[in-house]
Protein backbone atom coordinates (compact mmCIF):
# COMPACT_ATOMS: atom_id res chain seq x y z
CA UNK A 1 0.00 0.00 0.00
CA UNK A 2 2.84 2.38 0.87
CA UNK A 3 4.53 1.70 -2.47
CA UNK A 4 1.28 2.49 -4.32
CA UNK A 5 0.93 5.83 -2.49
CA UNK A 6 4.54 6.75 -3.23
CA UNK A 7 3.96 5.94 -6.91
CA UNK A 8 1.00 8.28 -7.25
CA UNK A 9 2.46 11.08 -5.11
CA UNK A 10 6.09 10.71 -6.14
CA UNK A 11 6.21 14.16 -7.77
CA UNK A 12 5.11 15.77 -4.50
CA UNK A 13 7.93 14.20 -2.46
CA UNK A 14 10.92 16.37 -1.50
CA UNK A 15 13.67 16.27 -4.11
CA UNK A 16 16.21 14.52 -1.82
CA UNK A 17 13.73 11.65 -1.31
CA UNK A 18 13.13 11.38 -5.05
CA UNK A 19 16.86 11.20 -5.64
CA UNK A 20 17.35 8.61 -2.90
CA UNK A 21 14.70 6.20 -4.21
CA UNK A 22 17.01 4.45 -6.76
CA UNK A 23 19.35 3.58 -3.86
CA UNK A 24 16.62 2.18 -1.62
CA UNK A 25 16.46 -1.30 -3.26
CA UNK A 26 20.24 -1.67 -2.75
CA UNK A 27 19.96 -0.66 0.91
CA UNK A 28 17.03 -2.96 1.64
CA UNK A 29 18.59 -5.86 -0.26
CA UNK A 30 21.77 -5.51 1.80
CA UNK A 31 19.74 -5.42 5.03
CA UNK A 32 17.78 -8.56 4.12
CA UNK A 33 20.91 -10.45 3.04
CA UNK A 34 22.70 -9.56 6.30
CA UNK A 35 19.67 -10.75 8.25
CA UNK A 36 19.64 -14.00 6.25
CA UNK A 37 23.27 -14.65 7.22
CA UNK A 38 22.69 -13.59 10.83
CA UNK A 39 19.72 -15.93 11.31
CA UNK A 40 21.15 -18.59 8.97
CA UNK A 41 18.07 -18.63 6.69
CA UNK A 42 18.55 -19.94 3.16
CA UNK A 43 14.95 -19.12 2.19
CA UNK A 44 15.33 -15.45 3.05
CA UNK A 45 18.65 -15.35 1.16
CA UNK A 46 17.34 -16.86 -2.07
CA UNK A 47 14.02 -14.98 -2.06
CA UNK A 48 15.76 -11.62 -1.64
CA UNK A 49 18.32 -12.59 -4.27
CA UNK A 50 15.49 -13.47 -6.70
CA UNK A 51 13.84 -10.06 -6.20
CA UNK A 52 17.19 -8.31 -6.58
CA UNK A 53 18.13 -10.15 -9.78
CA UNK A 54 14.77 -9.40 -11.38
CA UNK A 55 15.09 -5.72 -10.50
CA UNK A 56 18.72 -5.38 -11.67
CA UNK A 57 18.24 -7.30 -14.92
CA UNK A 58 15.20 -5.24 -15.90
CA UNK A 59 16.27 -1.86 -14.51
CA UNK A 60 19.63 -2.03 -16.30
CA UNK A 61 18.13 -3.47 -19.52
CA UNK A 62 20.33 -6.57 -19.36
CA UNK A 63 17.52 -8.68 -20.84
CA UNK A 64 17.58 -7.41 -24.42
CA UNK A 65 15.02 -9.74 -26.01
CA UNK A 66 11.86 -11.60 -25.05
CA UNK A 67 13.51 -15.02 -25.12
CA UNK A 68 16.19 -13.92 -22.62
CA UNK A 69 13.46 -12.50 -20.37
CA UNK A 70 11.57 -15.78 -20.40
CA UNK A 71 14.68 -17.81 -19.61
CA UNK A 72 15.62 -15.53 -16.72
CA UNK A 73 12.06 -15.48 -15.38
CA UNK A 74 11.64 -19.27 -15.51
CA UNK A 75 15.04 -19.85 -13.89
CA UNK A 76 14.28 -17.48 -11.01
CA UNK A 77 10.74 -18.90 -10.73
CA UNK A 78 12.04 -22.47 -10.39
CA UNK A 79 14.50 -21.43 -7.68
CA UNK A 80 11.74 -19.68 -5.73
CA UNK A 81 9.42 -22.70 -5.97
CA UNK A 82 12.17 -25.13 -4.91
CA UNK A 83 13.08 -23.07 -1.86
CA UNK A 84 9.42 -22.53 -1.04
CA UNK A 85 8.68 -26.27 -1.12
CA UNK A 86 11.82 -27.56 0.62
CA UNK A 87 12.15 -27.38 4.40
CA UNK A 88 14.42 -24.67 5.81
CA UNK A 89 17.81 -26.26 6.48
CA UNK A 90 19.84 -23.13 7.10
CA UNK A 91 22.15 -21.15 4.88
CA UNK A 92 25.59 -22.17 6.14
CA UNK A 93 24.97 -25.70 7.34
CA UNK A 94 25.89 -29.11 5.96
CA UNK A 95 22.22 -30.13 5.80
CA UNK A 96 21.56 -27.29 3.31
CA UNK A 97 23.59 -28.99 0.57
CA UNK A 98 20.48 -30.22 -1.28
CA UNK A 99 18.97 -26.73 -1.56
CA UNK A 100 22.25 -25.20 -2.74
CA UNK A 101 22.85 -28.04 -5.24
CA UNK A 102 19.39 -27.75 -6.80
CA UNK A 103 19.67 -23.97 -7.02
CA UNK A 104 23.09 -24.33 -8.68
CA UNK A 105 21.70 -26.80 -11.23
CA UNK A 106 18.79 -24.50 -12.12
CA UNK A 107 21.11 -21.51 -12.39
CA UNK A 108 23.59 -23.37 -14.61
CA UNK A 109 20.83 -24.67 -16.92
CA UNK A 110 19.25 -21.23 -17.19
CA UNK A 111 22.57 -19.59 -17.97
CA UNK A 112 23.33 -22.21 -20.63
CA UNK A 113 19.98 -21.61 -22.32
CA UNK A 114 20.48 -17.85 -22.05
CA UNK A 115 23.84 -18.03 -23.80
CA UNK A 116 22.85 -20.49 -26.51
CA UNK A 117 19.15 -19.61 -26.91
CA UNK A 118 18.36 -22.71 -29.05
CA UNK A 119 15.78 -22.46 -31.82
CA UNK A 120 13.42 -25.01 -30.23
CA UNK A 121 13.05 -22.80 -27.16
CA UNK A 122 10.95 -20.19 -28.96
CA UNK A 123 8.41 -22.81 -30.04
CA UNK A 124 8.25 -24.17 -26.47
CA UNK A 125 7.72 -20.73 -24.96
CA UNK A 126 4.85 -19.92 -27.35
CA UNK A 127 2.89 -23.17 -27.85
CA UNK A 128 -0.30 -21.35 -28.99
CA UNK A 129 -2.45 -23.18 -26.46
CA UNK A 130 -4.27 -19.94 -25.66
CA UNK A 131 -5.15 -17.01 -27.95
CA UNK A 132 -2.02 -14.97 -28.77
CA UNK A 133 -3.93 -11.72 -28.23
CA UNK A 134 -3.97 -12.43 -24.49
CA UNK A 135 -0.17 -12.07 -24.33
CA UNK A 136 0.46 -9.10 -26.64
CA UNK A 137 1.17 -6.71 -23.74
CA UNK A 138 3.71 -8.96 -22.00
CA UNK A 139 7.15 -10.21 -23.01
CA UNK A 140 6.51 -13.51 -21.24
CA UNK A 141 5.36 -16.49 -23.28
CA UNK A 142 2.36 -18.73 -22.72
CA UNK A 143 4.45 -21.52 -21.18
CA UNK A 144 6.01 -19.03 -18.75
CA UNK A 145 2.62 -17.76 -17.60
CA UNK A 146 1.26 -21.29 -17.23
CA UNK A 147 4.30 -22.23 -15.12
CA UNK A 148 3.76 -19.12 -13.00
CA UNK A 149 0.08 -19.97 -12.41
CA UNK A 150 0.98 -23.57 -11.57
CA UNK A 151 3.67 -22.39 -9.14
CA UNK A 152 1.20 -20.04 -7.45
CA UNK A 153 -1.33 -22.87 -7.10
CA UNK A 154 1.23 -25.25 -5.56
CA UNK A 155 2.58 -22.70 -3.08
CA UNK A 156 -0.87 -21.46 -2.06
CA UNK A 157 -1.94 -25.07 -1.47
CA UNK A 158 1.15 -25.75 0.68
CA UNK A 159 0.63 -22.56 2.65
CA UNK A 160 -3.07 -23.31 3.18
CA UNK A 161 -2.38 -26.84 4.45
CA UNK A 162 0.89 -26.39 6.36
CA UNK A 163 0.91 -22.64 7.14
CA UNK A 164 4.62 -22.57 6.24
CA UNK A 165 6.30 -19.17 6.39
CA UNK A 166 8.64 -20.36 3.64
CA UNK A 167 5.70 -20.89 1.27
CA UNK A 168 4.27 -17.45 2.11
CA UNK A 169 7.60 -15.77 1.34
CA UNK A 170 7.78 -17.69 -1.93
CA UNK A 171 4.31 -16.45 -2.91
CA UNK A 172 5.36 -12.86 -2.15
CA UNK A 173 8.52 -13.29 -4.22
CA UNK A 174 6.57 -14.66 -7.19
CA UNK A 175 4.23 -11.67 -7.01
CA UNK A 176 7.24 -9.35 -7.06
CA UNK A 177 8.67 -11.20 -10.08
CA UNK A 178 5.40 -11.02 -12.03
CA UNK A 179 4.94 -7.32 -11.28
CA UNK A 180 8.60 -6.56 -12.08
CA UNK A 181 8.37 -8.05 -15.55
CA UNK A 182 5.03 -6.30 -16.08
CA UNK A 183 6.55 -2.92 -15.15
CA UNK A 184 9.81 -3.45 -17.07
CA UNK A 185 9.42 -0.14 -18.96
CA UNK A 186 8.42 1.87 -15.86
CA UNK A 187 11.53 2.58 -13.77
CA UNK A 188 9.64 4.08 -10.84
CA UNK A 189 7.11 1.22 -10.61
CA UNK A 190 9.92 -1.31 -11.00
CA UNK A 191 11.92 0.19 -8.12
CA UNK A 192 8.86 0.45 -5.86
CA UNK A 193 7.96 -3.17 -6.60
CA UNK A 194 11.44 -4.24 -5.51
CA UNK A 195 11.20 -2.05 -2.38
CA UNK A 196 7.81 -3.58 -1.48
CA UNK A 197 9.23 -7.09 -1.91
CA UNK A 198 12.28 -6.42 0.25
CA UNK A 199 10.17 -4.73 2.93
CA UNK A 200 7.80 -7.72 3.08
CA UNK A 201 10.69 -10.18 3.36
CA UNK A 202 12.34 -7.98 6.00
CA UNK A 203 9.13 -7.86 8.03
CA UNK A 204 8.75 -11.63 7.73
CA UNK A 205 12.31 -12.14 9.01
CA UNK A 206 11.72 -9.80 11.95
CA UNK A 207 8.50 -11.64 12.75
CA UNK A 208 10.36 -14.96 12.69
CA UNK A 209 13.07 -13.60 15.00
CA UNK A 210 10.36 -12.42 17.40
CA UNK A 211 8.75 -15.85 17.26
CA UNK A 212 12.08 -17.54 18.05
CA UNK A 213 12.65 -15.21 20.99
CA UNK A 214 9.19 -15.30 22.54
CA UNK A 215 7.52 -18.59 21.53
CA UNK A 216 8.57 -22.05 22.67
CA UNK A 217 9.13 -24.17 19.58
CA UNK A 218 8.19 -27.51 21.13
CA UNK A 219 4.86 -26.55 22.72
CA UNK A 220 3.98 -23.44 20.66
CA UNK A 221 3.27 -21.61 23.93
CA UNK A 222 4.80 -18.22 24.74
CA UNK A 223 8.14 -18.69 26.50
CA UNK A 224 9.71 -17.35 29.67
CA UNK A 225 10.77 -14.05 28.12
CA UNK A 226 7.19 -13.37 27.07
CA UNK A 227 6.05 -14.17 30.62
CA UNK A 228 8.56 -11.78 32.16
CA UNK A 229 7.54 -8.93 29.86
CA UNK A 230 3.87 -9.70 30.51
CA UNK A 231 4.36 -9.46 34.28
CA UNK A 232 6.36 -6.23 33.94
CA UNK A 233 3.37 -4.64 32.21
CA UNK A 234 0.82 -5.95 34.70
CA UNK A 235 -1.32 -3.44 36.53
CA UNK A 236 -3.65 -4.42 39.34
CA UNK A 237 -3.94 -7.87 40.80
CA UNK A 238 -3.40 -11.17 39.03
CA UNK A 239 -3.26 -14.81 40.01
CA UNK A 240 -0.24 -16.89 39.04
CA UNK A 241 0.01 -20.67 38.92
CA UNK A 242 3.15 -22.76 38.52
CA UNK A 243 2.39 -26.12 36.90
CA UNK A 244 4.73 -29.11 36.93
CA UNK A 245 4.37 -32.57 35.34
CA UNK A 246 4.61 -35.25 38.02
CA UNK A 247 7.46 -37.79 37.74
CA UNK A 248 8.46 -36.41 34.35
CA UNK A 249 12.11 -37.45 34.67
CA UNK A 250 11.11 -41.05 35.42
CA UNK A 251 8.71 -40.96 32.47
CA UNK A 252 11.53 -39.72 30.21
CA UNK A 253 13.88 -42.45 31.44
CA UNK A 254 11.30 -45.21 30.92
CA UNK A 255 9.91 -44.22 27.53
CA UNK A 256 12.51 -41.96 25.94
CA UNK A 257 12.83 -38.26 25.21
CA UNK A 258 10.66 -38.39 22.07
CA UNK A 259 7.73 -39.69 24.10
CA UNK A 260 8.59 -37.11 26.76
CA UNK A 261 8.28 -34.38 24.15
CA UNK A 262 4.85 -35.74 23.21
CA UNK A 263 3.82 -35.53 26.86
CA UNK A 264 4.97 -31.90 27.00
CA UNK A 265 2.93 -31.07 23.91
CA UNK A 266 -0.15 -32.78 25.31
CA UNK A 267 0.11 -31.04 28.68
CA UNK A 268 0.78 -27.69 26.98
CA UNK A 269 -2.36 -28.11 24.88
CA UNK A 270 -4.41 -28.87 28.00
CA UNK A 271 -2.97 -25.93 29.94
CA UNK A 272 -3.52 -23.63 26.96
CA UNK A 273 -7.23 -24.48 27.10
CA UNK A 274 -7.63 -23.73 30.83
CA UNK A 275 -10.88 -21.97 31.67
CA UNK A 276 -11.14 -18.73 33.61
CA UNK A 277 -9.23 -16.58 31.13
CA UNK A 278 -5.76 -17.87 32.00
CA UNK A 279 -2.77 -17.27 29.72
CA UNK A 280 -0.31 -20.20 29.60
CA UNK A 281 3.50 -19.98 29.24
CA UNK A 282 6.32 -22.51 29.01
CA UNK A 283 8.49 -21.62 32.00
CA UNK A 284 11.21 -24.17 31.32
CA UNK A 285 11.72 -27.95 31.38
CA UNK A 286 8.47 -29.57 32.51
CA UNK A 287 7.25 -26.40 34.23
CA UNK A 288 4.53 -24.11 32.94
CA UNK A 289 3.04 -20.86 34.22
CA UNK A 290 -0.54 -19.64 33.96
CA UNK A 291 -1.45 -16.00 34.60
CA UNK A 292 -5.02 -14.86 35.33
CA UNK A 293 -5.38 -11.09 35.00
CA UNK A 294 -7.69 -9.23 37.38
CA UNK A 295 -8.32 -12.31 39.51
CA UNK A 296 -7.29 -13.43 42.96
CA UNK A 297 -6.18 -16.98 43.74
CA UNK A 298 -9.50 -17.87 45.37
CA UNK A 299 -11.41 -16.81 42.25
CA UNK A 300 -9.68 -19.19 39.87
CA UNK A 301 -8.86 -22.22 42.04
CA UNK A 302 -11.85 -24.15 40.67
CA UNK A 303 -10.58 -23.69 37.10
CA UNK A 304 -7.16 -25.08 38.01
CA UNK A 305 -8.67 -28.00 39.92
CA UNK A 306 -10.69 -28.82 36.81
CA UNK A 307 -7.47 -28.71 34.79
CA UNK A 308 -5.80 -31.21 37.15
CA UNK A 309 -8.76 -33.58 36.87
CA UNK A 310 -8.90 -33.19 33.08
CA UNK A 311 -5.22 -34.09 32.68
CA UNK A 312 -5.47 -37.07 35.05
CA UNK A 313 -8.53 -38.40 33.21
CA UNK A 314 -6.81 -38.24 29.80
CA UNK A 315 -4.89 -41.46 29.08
CA UNK A 316 -1.58 -41.03 27.31
CA UNK A 317 -0.79 -43.87 24.90
CA UNK A 318 2.81 -45.07 24.68
CA UNK A 319 4.44 -47.76 22.57
CA UNK A 320 7.98 -48.43 23.65
CA UNK A 321 8.74 -50.76 20.73
CA UNK A 322 7.04 -51.45 17.43
CA UNK A 323 6.41 -55.08 18.35
CA UNK A 324 4.79 -54.15 21.65
CA UNK A 325 1.12 -53.51 22.19
CA UNK A 326 0.34 -49.82 22.84
CA UNK A 327 -0.71 -49.07 26.38
CA UNK A 328 -2.20 -46.09 28.14
CA UNK A 329 -0.44 -44.49 31.08
CA UNK A 330 -1.67 -41.79 33.40
CA UNK A 331 0.04 -38.41 33.39
CA UNK A 332 -0.70 -36.01 36.24
CA UNK A 333 0.26 -32.46 37.16
CA UNK A 334 0.77 -30.51 40.37
CA UNK A 335 -0.01 -26.81 40.68
CA UNK A 336 1.14 -24.12 43.07
CA UNK A 337 -1.11 -21.05 43.13
CA UNK A 338 -0.82 -17.55 44.55
CA UNK A 339 -1.69 -13.99 43.55
CA UNK A 340 0.02 -10.62 43.46
CA UNK A 341 -1.79 -9.25 46.50
CA UNK A 342 0.73 -8.02 49.10
CA UNK A 343 3.65 -9.07 46.85
CA UNK A 344 6.45 -6.57 46.22
CA UNK A 345 7.03 -7.58 42.59
CA UNK A 346 6.56 -10.32 39.99
CA UNK A 347 9.67 -12.21 41.14
CA UNK A 348 8.23 -12.57 44.61
CA UNK A 349 4.91 -13.74 43.20
CA UNK A 350 6.66 -16.45 41.18
CA UNK A 351 8.72 -17.46 44.22
CA UNK A 352 5.61 -17.90 46.38
CA UNK A 353 3.89 -19.90 43.61
CA UNK A 354 7.01 -22.11 43.38
CA UNK A 355 6.87 -22.70 47.13
CA UNK A 356 3.22 -23.69 46.83
CA UNK A 357 4.15 -26.08 44.01
CA UNK A 358 6.83 -27.67 46.20
CA UNK A 359 4.23 -28.21 48.93
CA UNK A 360 1.86 -29.82 46.40
CA UNK A 361 4.64 -32.23 45.39
CA UNK A 362 5.46 -32.98 49.02
CA UNK A 363 1.83 -33.78 49.82
CA UNK A 364 1.53 -36.45 47.15
CA UNK A 365 1.34 -34.68 43.77
CA UNK A 366 -1.67 -34.50 41.42
CA UNK A 367 -3.08 -31.67 43.48
CA UNK A 368 -3.50 -27.91 43.81
CA UNK A 369 -1.81 -26.02 46.62
CA UNK A 370 -2.64 -22.38 47.38
CA UNK A 371 -0.27 -20.07 49.25
CA UNK A 372 -1.05 -16.45 50.07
Amino acid sequence: MGAVLVYFFFSKLPLPLQQALPLLPYILFTAVILMAFYYNLSGLFYFSLACFLAWVLLDHSLLLNAQAMNIAFIGILLVVVLIGVLAEKGLMTYSAWLSHTLVGMVAATSYGLWVRQPTWLAAWLHPHILPSSWFESTPLGQSTWLLLLFAFAVLILIFTIQQKRQAFNAIVTLMVLALSFHFKHNTLALSLTAVAGFMTLLFSALQKSWHLAYVDELTALPGRRALEERLQRSLGIYALAMVDIDHFKKFNDNYGHDVGDDVLRMIAAKIGQVSGGGKAYRYGGEEFTVVFSNHSADEIKTHLQALIENVAATPFVVNRRKNQKPKGVQVTISIGLTDSIHKANAQQTIKVADEALYQAKKKGRNRLQIKA
